[in-house]
Formats: structure tokens, sequence, C-alpha cells
């Protein structure tokens, strides 16, 4: 506990000191080196009220209330020849109509930045946070549900420097930071750390060879002086190749090998697993993707398990909006959640369908569905969707109006739950360029 405390405060001091440090230059940089960037800045301000009938997302006892939001906030953008620099804030302001307890300020924010430090080698930092109650989290790759309101904190950071030699070869090196802590104390906090190398090599117009290795140091801890989950190390390398039938068309063949080496009592595991893939750019607006493949888990104790590894994704863009079509199976882990379910077996497919009905009117609607079965042969499938309007009108202002059902059936079935909100919103931004 005392390690993850101590990284955490590392955290902070370092994400704000380079913070400090990229600042500083535009700030300091005489008029002529100021008069070389571009700059943007678009101030946002978004009013909304929402009704959702399961805040709780229980199976026996669904609640329901009113939620009012106010979400000021900012983009800015300062660029040059060389640099970017981009950062995104918003805090909201939120208030229950009948269970106030729940009343609370969320935050969101993101910060990007990349330097060219010569013609070759490039520095590049990005960060996000976020700080919410919503039991349905909305971070890309957290598939895991929470059944409280309470506050939770999410931060992912990663830096990295490319080399390119060659017109297409580079090496990069990286290090991936991810945080979470959890205002309930009966949940694990916990910090996983990603150093990482990879080289991209062409041979020539038609081959390249991509070599990838991954660390993971993860640490987990709790406050209410029960044992947190095991600790572990792990290390991930991969080997890709890719044939190019035309500079639109091509193949792959992939192989990973993966190990997870816990500190207690939690079985250690390796997975090796081999893809096949296939892609073709038909045109600038059709894209198909094919992999396949399968995957051999290698357990301490218990049997060795086999399974197989998909993903498929068709996305076309067309003259008033644009269609996606996907999905993905094979193997997951669930350790930086809400409940660590560790080792997961999956399949999942999604669609999405984005049109302009008019000049100012736009309309979206998405599904997904997703089957997990973990270690312990319990199965969980999550069906998502939802629906929505977008009108802009005196050139600054959009009107929303949306709607969101989610579903969830569990082995466990205390577990089960449906939630449908509806959200309408109100928001008004401007960019300023100078």
């Amino acid at each position: 506990m005392e390690k993850l405390k101590r990284g955490v405060g590392m955290t902070k001091i370092l994400r704000y000191t380079m913070i400090f440090v990229f600042f500083l230059p535009f700030f300091l940089s005489p008029a002529t080196g100021i008069a070389q960037y571009r700059k943007e800045f678009t101030p946002r301000i978004s009013v909304g009220q929402e009704f959702d009938d399961n805040i709780y997302l229980d199976n026996t006892d669904e609640k329901s209330d009113y939620i009012t939001t106010a979400s000021p906030g900012f983009n800015l953008k300062i660029s040059s020849l060389k640099n970017v620099l981009t950062l995104d804030y918003s805090p909201t302001w939120v208030w229950y109509n009948d269970y106030d307890e729940n009343d609370t300020v969320r935050h969101t924010g993101s910060l990007y930045f990349s330097e060219d430090i010569t013609q070759h080698l490039r520095f590049s930092l990005s960060d996000t946070y976020t700080q919410s109650e919503e039991p349905i989290e909305t971070a890309e790759h957290i598939e895991g549900i929470r059944s409280t309101r309470n506050t939770y904190k999410r931060n992912n950071g990663s830096a990295g420097i490319d080399y390119q030699f060659g017109s297409k070869n580079n090496i990069s090196i990286g290090y991936a930071h991810s945080l979470l802590e959890n205002e309930d104390i009966t949940l694990n906090d916990g910090k996983i750390q990603n150093p990482s190398l990879a080289i991209s090599y062409w041979v020539n117009v038609k081959n390249s060879l991509e070599l990838t290795y991954h660390f993971t140091d993860a640490a987990f801890s709790r406050d209410d002086n029960l044992d947190a989950e095991d600790d572990y190390t792990g290390n991930a390398t991969g080997i890709n190749y890719t044939y190019f039938f035309t500079p639109h068309k091509w193949g792959s063949m992939k192989y990973r090998f993966t190990n997870r080496n816990f500190d207690g009592l939690t079985e250690d595991y390796s997975v090796h697993e081999g893809n096949l893939g296939f892609g073709y750019e038909v045109s600038n607006d059709l894209s198909l993707t094919l992999e396949g493949g399968a995957f051999n888990q290698v357990n301490e104790e218990r049997d060795d398990e086999i399974g197989y590894n998909y993903a498929v994704s068709l996305i076309n863009n067309f003259r008033r909006g644009s269609f996606k079509l996907g999905g993905s199976g094979g193997w997951d882990e669930y350790y930086l959640e809400a409940e660590r379910r560790g080792f997961v077996r999956f399949w999942s497919a999604y669609t999405r369908i984005e049109y302009l009905l008019m000049k100012y009117l736009s309309v979206h609607a998405d599904a997904a569905y997703r089957h997990n079965k973990f270690t312990d042969e319990r199965r969980w499938r999550i069906l998502r969707g939802s629906f929505g309007f977008n009108l802009d009108f005196l050139r600054w202002f959009t009107l929303s109006l949306d709607y969101n059902y989610a579903q969830q059936d569990d082995d466990v079935d205390l577990e089960d739950f449906k939630d449908n909100r509806i959200i309408l919103s109100l928001t008004t931004k401007r960019l300023f360029r100078w």
C-alpha cells in the first residue's frame, strides 16, 4: 500500500511539473517567437436535464431521479511547425432532485503535447483525467459496472520518444501510467505502469516487420484495512509481419506472448496467441479489416485453456454521414476496474450510424453487445444502445436529445439490471483564433 501511495504522489508531482515545463516557453519566448505560434481557444458551456429510471443499477429496488448538470469548459490549442499543445477541461456541477446526497462535481480533462526535437526525433506526452460518480463508465476499454454513486478518479498518462530512420522505419520508447482511486473503501485502488519498446522496419515497399515489448507493474491497495488484491508483474512481446499486395490491400501474421506473475496466491499464467489478418481500403470512404486466430492460456495449476481470437471492422463514410460495423473476441483482463475479475474470455459486436437529416439537424444511433466468461465459469452479458438528435442553431448553439439503454444479464442474478436514461442538453461554444 505504501508503494502505491508513493507512486501516486510521485505521479502527481511529475504530471504538474511537466505541464509547467511545457507551458513555460510560450510565456517566456520573445515577441518574435510568439508570433510563430498559431493559437485556438474555444470556451463552452453546457446545461442539461437527465431522467434516469435506475440510478443505482439495482435488480429489485429500482430508484429513479432527475439530474441537472451545468458544465463550463474550454479547449486550447497552441501549435507551430515543430510542436503542438492541446488542453481540454470541463468541470460539471451535478444536482440530484430526490437523492441529493449524490450531488457532486465531475471533472474531465486532457492534455496532449508533441515536439519535433530534430527532423527525425519526436517527443510526445498525453494525459486524461476523469472524476465521476456515474456507475457506467464511458472510458475506452473499461467494461466494469458499479452499483453505487460513490466518486472515483481515473488518470491515464503516457510519454514517448519516436525516432524515424529511413522513409518509414522507426523506433519508439514509451511509458504509460494508469491510476484508479475509489471513494468506496471496499473497492481496490490501483496503478499500472507500462514501459514499452517498439521497432517498425520496412524490408521493402511490400514487406514490413514490427517488434513490440511491454513490461507491466501493477500495485493495489484498500482503505478499509483489509488485504487488497495481489500485485503482479508481467511481460508482453510480439511480432507482426505485413505484406502489401497493393498500397490499399494487405495481409498480416501476428504472434504475441504475455505472462502474469502474482505476488500472492493468485495463479500465474501465460498466453500464446497467433492471428492472421487482411485489410482492404476499397476507397477513401470504405475500408474493411478482418483478423482471426487462436490463443492458448498456460496456467500454473489449472488445465490449459484454448480459445479463438477474431476482429472485424467495416467503415463506410458517405456524403451525409458514416456507418460502422464490427466486433472482436478472444481474451482480455479486468484488473483496474470497480470489480477485479482477472482473465476473461469474451466476444463482442457493435454498430454505429451518423446521418445528417438536413443542414443543421443530425441523428446518431449505436448498439454494442459483449459476452464475458471468467475463470470461475461465471458469465456476464451486457447490451448497450443509444439514439439521439443534434440541432445546431444561431451559429454557436447546439440542442441535443439522447436516449441511452443498458442491460446486464449476470449468472449472479443480483447483478442483473436494466437502465433507461433520457438526456436533454444545450451547449454553446465559440472558436477564437489568433
